[in-house]
């Protein structure tokens, strides 16, 4: 499948006709490259494109009803809705090749409001000729038997949910239903639940023996867990959604806070930003304060106290040296060192030892403390601590936090005036509220996903259970009837199916490891990929055959790892669709994003459409994509019209400028 074009009619920020051409030239030029800003309408094309398509089944239901038109009617333009406007439509171009026969489709979806309901019309052109309703039910229905919405939303590589996958660890759950779809395994397994229900029916026609009997209630309990799993899974896919809804509708409200705010936000931003820088000094202040408390302040309050200590322990330490000299300068020893120095003469002897002691008096008082040096140094550290400490200094910090409490006090009695005057202050609350409603989700989501994970622990206990009474039953004679026969079809099937899946697994580690070298800035880093075909886990390996962690990976080396894997599945596979890529390049650095524009988009199909913003593809790496560019647009939201305009150029970074009405 080729799109050829794509026409907008009052959908979305869409308001009027627009049309977009999507056609390329493979492969030389097989790009078409939007840009646009957060909320210049990028992820409304994206899924006017799938609902064109698929209709109710792109929201994943069955039929149009009340919850499909729900979804229907917020996708039209409000303010075509307020205008009375009763017109709205996708048209959709494509080419498929059927039996070596290249076709043109245009499928045409209309709706128009009934007492403020939408009805919808739903028209499939091929060739210029409208198909019957039998050829359009029959045409429509092998479409999504050969490209189901699944498959099609896989071609959708949307960089926040990427992001989610990676970050979320959910890359094996992501590859291995990538894999029933692409590899047509579901087929297989639509012909193992036909066997299940002949052998419930046998089992209703009480034609099981005992043993048939047991493995026909594991098989019962193992399909209610699966069906409980795949509940699991839709919960969490709504949970999902529902996150998307709020995030998406809090960077509306912050647009419409930006739009209308102007200059009032700017000096509201300044004004916080005063808060803030308060805050912090006060933190500081208060930290200083804290240590001050906790070290210095019980020394300060007994500093008499030491100084009183200090004061005897210098007496005491006078008294242990007159002591201790009065010991070792006996008489005799003095009257000997005295006959030395002045020719014998020991005259006097007594007044000199007596005068020397004197230097060093005994305290009026007992020996108290008896201190070691160790404790006369700490002592005297901590006397001098005391000494140097100012505390003045931190009696400002006090008047200088109590100031600053002012002063941020008046600063926030500004921003509430200034919310309030503005009538910012709904706004404000309401997108507080959904960040509440968001982190509730969130958490809500994380408990749904351990359920399921417990869930599918036992699933496998019960399923080695379940298989190894199947081993018993097949080895007895018991296993001659049909149901033997049922279960060895069953069985075949399952083994066919995991023999293909592993051949396909093959090609896919040795394509993925060749795209992951391509890719990555770490060149041969990886030199295998394994894939489990079981599990789908991802195991890498380097030169030396030893496992590389993937938790060592950064996330965006871990994005470039799924994208290697996804597009060596698609070639793997054979099927030809579009590549959709949108905000894909944003937690890319550098080098990955040049690798990426420069190696994998220019192969992984024959029409690839990337949405980006300024930030993503900037000069440099537009200059990169630009070769393969075969049409580029800019999508600019314009408030005075309430409706997007379409150039034919990339932002100003081509000369080209022509709008798309």
């Amino acid at each position: 499948m080729q799109l050829n074009k794509v026409i907008l009619n009052n959908i979305g920020a869409y308001k009027g006709v627009h049309e977009i051409d999507l056609s390329v030239s493979p492969p030389n030029q097989n790009v078409i490259l939007f840009g646009g800003e957060n909320g210049a309408g990028k992820t409304t094309l994206l899924n006017s494109i799938r609902l064109s398509l698929f209709g109710a089944f792109a929201f994943g239901y069955m039929t149009e009803n009340d919850n499909y038109y729900k979804q229907i009617y917020s996708l039209l333009n409000k303010s075509a809705i307020l205008e009375g406007v009763d017109h709205y439509q996708i048209i959709l171009e494509f080419t498929e090749v059927e039996h070596y026969v290249k076709n043109e489709y245009r499928f045409i979806r209309r709706w128009h409001l009934n007492n403020g309901s939408p009805k919808e019309q739903f028209t499939i052109m091929k060739n210029g000729q409208c198909l019957n309703e039998v050829d359009k039910e029959a045409y429509h229905s092998r479409l999504k038997e050969t490209i189901p919405p699944e498959l099609f939303n896989m071609c959708l590589f949307d960089g926040e949910e990427i992001s989610r996958i990676v970050n979320d660890n959910r890359l094996s759950d992501y590859l291995k239903a990538s894999a029933k779809v692409l590899f047509n395994l579901h087929l297989f397994e639509a012909l193992e639940s036909d066997l299940s229900q002949y052998i419930k029916q046998a089992q209703m026609e009480k034609q099981l023996s005992q043993d048939e009997e047991d493995i026909y209630k594991l098989d019962e309990e193992i399909l209610s867990f699966y069906r409980d799993y795949e509940k699991f899974i839709e919960e969490e896919q709504q949970i999902q959604s529902q996150i998307v809804t709020l995030e998406e509708k809090s960077e509306e409200l912050k647009k419409q806070f930006d739009l209308n705010g102007g200059l009032v936000k700017e000096e509201r931003e300044s004004l916080q930003s005063k808060v803030n820088d308060i805050e912090n000094q006060r933190k500081h202040n208060s930290e200083k304060m804290r240590d001050f408390i906790s070290t210095e302040l019980p020394l300060f309050l007994s500093r008499d106290l030491f100084f009183d200590v200090k004061q005897q322990m210098d007496l005491e330490y006078s008294f242990e040296l007159h002591d201790q000299l009065s010991q070792k300068l006996t008489d005799e020893k003095m009257a000997e060192l005295v006959s030395g120095i002045v020719n014998g003469s020991t005259e006097h002897t007594t007044e000199l030892k007596s005068r020397f002691l004197a230097l060093f008096p005994k305290p009026d008082s007992d020996l108290i403390h008896r201190a070691s040096f160790t404790q006369r140094s700490e002592i005297q550290s901590t006397v001098t601590e005391l000494e140097r400490l100012n505390i003045n200094s931190y009696i400002e910090l006090i008047e200088e936090n109590q100031r600053l409490l002012e002063e941020a006090r008046a600063l926030r009695k500004k921003i509430e005036i200034n919310d309030s005057t503005h009538d910012f202050k709904d706004i404000i609350f309401e997108i507080e509220d959904i960040s509440k409603d968001v982190t509730n989700l969130q958490q809500k989501l994380s408990s749904i996903e351990m359920d399921r994970e417990s869930l599918g622990h036992n699933i496998a206990e019960i399923e080695k259970t379940r298989d190894s009474k199947k081993e018993q039953l097949l080895a007895s004679a018991k296993a001659t009837n049909s149901f033997a026969i049922a279960h060895k079809v069953q069985l075949l099937s399952e083994q066919f199916r995991i023999q293909q899946l592993q051949k396909k697994l093959q090609h896919v580690q040795i394509e993925a490891t060749r795209m992951l070298n391509d890719l990555m800035r770490k060149k041969d880093y990886v030199t295998a990929v394994n894939i489990d075909p079981k599990t789908f886990n991802v195991t890498l390996y380097n030169n030396n055959k030893q496992e590389i962690l993937k938790d060592r990976l950064s996330s965006g080396e871990k994005e470039i790892l799924l994208l290697s894997i996804v597009w060596a599945m698609f070639k793997c596979s054979r099927i030809k669709l579009p590549f959709i890529f949108d905000t894909l390049l944003g937690r890319l650095d550098k080098t990955h994003k040049q690798t990426v524009l420069s190696k994998l988009i220019p192969t992984c199909s024959d029409q690839v459409i990337i949405l980006s913003t300024d930030s993503e593809i900037d000069k440099t790496h537009y200059d990169i994509v630009k070769p393969y560019i075969a049409k580029e647009y800019t999508l600019d939201f314009v408030i005075s019209e309430e409706s997007v305009a379409i150039h034919n150029r990339y932002f100003e970074l081509s000369q080209t400028e022509v709008a798309v009405k």
